[in-house]
């Protein structure tokens, strides 16, 4: 390296030397040094901002939730946009394409798929889990988000670093694929939430599907889309939220399992939801800018609150409601849509609140 310098110094002077000497040091900071996994798909290090992004499409409805940080989602037939609106994200990977009149007719749906329950809904095991290739990591910091205190505190859940456990499932190892055969080449992926299980809480915070992240490492690198079928050789039998995020509340909820009421979309940043929630409020796109208490909307009576369960964030929670009703019982359900502070500007970050309410 000594060499190097005084070569740059003969040749260009002290100035380059200086730029050079600045830049290979910037170079190695920046550089991510413990990625987490690195396999044939792509890079998800724990270590990205929490996001909300996953796939919950058994109602035949492929719909996919925000991803927060350096690698935006693209799924075929969405193509890549920058957004000017929100300078929070550098870039979207959805545009606004859900009408508030797709979203009601997908939350009808759902509505009665979790009020009828689910006559064969999965169970997962705990060999099922390690056979798709997940692990658990609990060793995330037991931290609220700032802009849940308010709402932690009004609602009276417990902030107490006692209850609260931070886990995240994350398909790190070799697998069984949808073919069921083993595949050594997992999508590094996971799914991150805060249980608050004496206050019947679940805080949704980075949530990305095997698929979704196979898909981004696709399409950041110029490779092809996978069709369905291809899809099947590379993502595990157990691989959705409403699954995964159930598996881990059973467990640390143990008896009380029943008595979950809230679930949190931690910092809504999928176009599609944002859009809905955007029509709901009848405001221009991105402006939606209402601190907490928000407004609340009751799914079972309205057609906002319906449209807003049709939603990317909402099919997940009817699943919950429609897999898991032998636990849970005839649930009503408010969801109650509120904003942050944002990173960059006041009303950039859109919250939402699913309520489980009974009677």
């Amino acid at each position: 390296m000594r060499r190097s310098m005084s070569t740059l110094n003969r040749r260009w002077g002290w100035p380059t030397s200086f730029i050079a000497a600045i830049s290979i040091v910037f170079f190695l900071s920046y550089s991510p040094i413990h990625p987490t996994v690195k396999a044939n798909h792509g890079i998800i290090s724990p270590s990205q901002a929490d996001s909300n992004l996953y796939v919950e499409d058994r109602l035949d409805t492929k719909v996919a939730l925000p991803f927060r940080g350096h690698l935006p989602l693209h799924l075929p037939n969405f193509p890549l946009k920058f957004d000017e609106h929100d300078p929070a994200l550098t870039r979207r990977a959805y545009p606004n394409t859900l009408t508030y009149a797709d979203a009601l007719c997908n939350g009808r749906r759902y509505w009665a798929q979790a009020q009828a329950g689910n006559a064969n809904p999965p169970r997962v095991t705990q060999d099922r889990f390690v056979d798709s290739g997940w692990s658990l990591n609990e060793g995330y910091p037991k931290v609220i988000a700032d802009d849940l205190k308010t709402p932690i505190e009004k609602l009276g859940i417990s902030s107490n670093t006692d209850d609260i456990y931070r886990v995240a499932a994350q398909q790190y190892s070799e697998f069984r694929n949808l073919n069921g055969q083993r595949q050594d080449d997992p999508s590094g992926t996971q799914y991150l939430q805060t249980y608050i299980p004496t206050s019947g809480t679940i805080i949704a915070s980075e949530n990305i599907s095997p698929q979704q992240a196979i898909a981004m490492y696709r399409r950041d690198n110029g490779l092809p889309a996978y069709t369905p079928t291809q899809y099947r050789d590379f993502v595990p039998k157990l691989q959705r939220w409403s699954d995964l995020a159930w598996f881990v509340w059973a467990q640390k909820a143990g008896g009380e399992q029943g008595n979950l009421r809230y679930i949190f979309r931690d910092n809504v940043i999928n176009n599609d939801t944002k859009g809905v929630i955007d029509q709901v409020f009848k405001i221009p796109s991105y402006s939606f800018d209402l601190k907490w208490p928000g407004k609340t909307f009751d799914v079972a009576t309205t057609d906002d609150g319906k449209a807003l369960l049709g939603t990317p964030h909402g099919s997940g929670i009817a699943w919950i409601l429609a897999d898991h009703k032998d636990v849970l019982g005839n649930r009503g359900l408010k969801i109650t849509c509120f904003t942050g502070d944002g990173f960059f500007r006041p009303g950039t970050q859109y919250y939402m609140l699913f309520e489980l309410t009974r009677g």
